[in-house]
């Protein structure tokens, strides 16, 4: 687990703890994500159009990323923040030129792909039916997209395409939520498209889960077990500052599972 991972946990395992002195329910979720990735890049200087395919890039599903989510319910108001990290590296082959800061690696080169997507999401939503067994709520929240990225022709060592970018995105939000006995399912989806100073970036964010609560002989329920469903959309063109422009489409999704602590 990276360094910038542990010190996000810490700090949603804390505002959990301090949440819970103030507000009637808190709760905290490390969950296990396994997020595979397809979807296409353009990399460039000049005025091409074909973009390479992640996959064939060796870009690759990455099936241990730890990912945290803290929970926050008061009144009508539910906050919820998170936060991944997740490596998608691997060998493939360039099926378009990449150019980029006076370097091209050209189509067909064989290549090594490392790209690393962190994500860290805040949402509040306000329930619009108040009610123990039915959450239907919408809201705001911002997700900070933090994107990093280095492709090496394995013909030609130390000939190599790299880009960094955080891109802090507004989003709306909406929630909706149900008991059935001892099970909870949610699914809470933001999502908007921006363009700032030439910059565009479209993103939708989508996470379902399912839930069975765990109770204590005296009826307190202590938490839960669950599994769910992530799926990050993004869409987004930026200038890299050094002549050149990025163009990712893509979409990193799958499966997760976890355990949530009520504190």
């Amino acid at each position: 687990m990276s360094p910038t991972t542990l010190a996000r946990t810490a700090a949603l395992l804390t505002l959990a703890t301090l949440g819970s002195c103030g507000l009637p329910q808190a709760s905290f979720n490390p969950r296990i994500l396994n997020m595979d990735v397809s979807g296409s890049l353009l990399v460039t200087e000049g005025a091409a159009t074909t973009a390479s395919d992640v996959e064939n890039l060796g870009m690759t599903a990455d099936s241990s990323a730890f990912a945290p989510r803290a929970d926050f319910e008061w009144g009508v108001f539910h906050v919820t923040a998170s936060t991944s990290s997740t490596n998608h590296d691997g060998v493939g082959v360039a099926d378009a030129t990449l150019e980029l800061d006076g370097v091209t690696i050209s189509g067909s080169e064989p290549v090594s792909t490392e790209f690393e997507l962190g994500l860290t999401n805040l949402a509040m939503t306000w329930d619009l039916f108040p009610g123990d067994t039915v959450e239907a709520g919408i809201g705001v929240g911002a997700t900070l997209v933090d994107m990093n990225a280095r492709i090496s022709s394995l013909d030609f060592p130390g000939n190599e395409i790299a880009t960094d970018e955080q891109v802090p995105v507004p989003m709306l939000t909406g929630r909706l939520g149900f008991e059935v006995g001892r099970f909870d399912l949610e699914g809470l989806v933001s999502g908007i498209s921006v363009d700032v100073d030439g910059n565009t970036a479209t993103v939708i964010d989508l996470d379902v889960g399912l839930a069975f609560r765990l109770i204590n002989f005296g009826g307190e329920v202590m938490g839960s077990i669950g599994l769910g469903y992530r799926s990050f959309s993004i869409d987004v063109e930026y200038d890299d500052g050094s002549g050149g422009s990025v163009d990712l489409d893509t979409e990193f999704s799958g499966p997760y599972f976890g355990i949530t602590i009520s504190i």
